[in-house]
């Protein structure tokens, strides 16, 4: 199964720290713009509506530019950048850096407990992608580390994607479970004995978790050049994030469209 752009920009499970991402960046972009001339290009624009778990906390709107560059040595796909450290017709195995969403700020909150804690920041991870091209659909496992210094967790993905085709519609269903670590777990929604003290919530010291998924990506060429697309995921998180005092709802919803341009 060959991938198509939307595929492949199905989504990736990014002081001092700051130099370790410009050294990273500085190095991905520099392979790939050594590849450039051979690759494909498809820049455009969207936007994402996210539904977070946290009680009584603001629908997250965010405009995003879309970029897809892949070449035979790199790529950058959405927010991620990446190196191929193999290749081949149906496997490919990369290091890449992205940057991950996930956040919680208490001024996003009408809860007046949650208003007390303390803000949990976006990041960047890095680490390795492996994808297994097949007749049947694509199998994609990765796994990454926070860089920033902000829970110092790992997470990752494991998932497989179908890509149908009809005309100029494809639709990409897709299966698949998130996991990350007692750190990253912790910091985005666990509350230590101060931050219980000050907002009356009760500790959550929480362990590692998984939490599988659905997605589903809607694509239509409307020229040779120009594609439009939708893409919808719903998480169902595991009890470790369920059983914080932080968190009301048993899923996250999210919701990505856009339009864009092949050269």
């Amino acid at each position: 199964m060959e991938q198509s752009a939307s595929l492949r920009l199905l989504p990736f499970i990014l002081g001092q720290s700051g130099n370790r991402v410009g050294l990273l960046v500085a190095f991905f972009l520099a392979a790939v713009v050594q590849t450039a001339t051979a690759a494909e290009v498809a820049v455009g624009i969207g936007g994402n509506v996210t539904f977070a778990p946290y009680k009584r906390y603001d629908t997250q709107w965010t405009p995003l530019p879309m970029i897809d560059l892949d070449s035979d040595y790199a790529y950058i796909r959405g927010t991620a950048v990446g190196v191929k450290i193999c290749n081949l017709d149906f496997l490919e195995v990369s290091i890449f850096g992205a940057y991950d969403a996930t956040s919680f700020n208490a001024t996003d909150t009408s809860e007046a407990q949650l208003r007390l804690l303390h803000d949990r920041d976006a990041s960047v991870a890095a680490g390795m992608e492996v994808r297994l091209t097949t007749p049947y659909g694509m199998l994609r496992a990765n796994a990454a580390r926070d860089i920033l210094g902000n829970s110092n967790g790992w997470n990752g993905a494991l998932s497989y994607a179908y890509s149908m085709e009809f005309g100029p519609l494809e639709i990409i269903p897709t299966v698949g479970v998130y996991w990350s670590d007692s750190r990253y777990i912790s910091y985005y929604y666990g509350i230590s004995g101060q931050g219980a003290s000050k907002s009356g919530l009760t500790p959550h010291d929480p362990g590692g978790e998984s939490s599988p998924y659905l997605g589903l990506t809607l694509s239509h060429s409307l020229t040779d050049a120009w594609d439009i697309f939708c893409s919808g995921e719903i998480v169902f998180l595991g009890g470790n994030i369920q059983d914080s005092p932080m968190v009301g709802r048993s899923q996250t919803r999210s919701l990505t469209a856009g339009i864009m341009y092949t050269f």
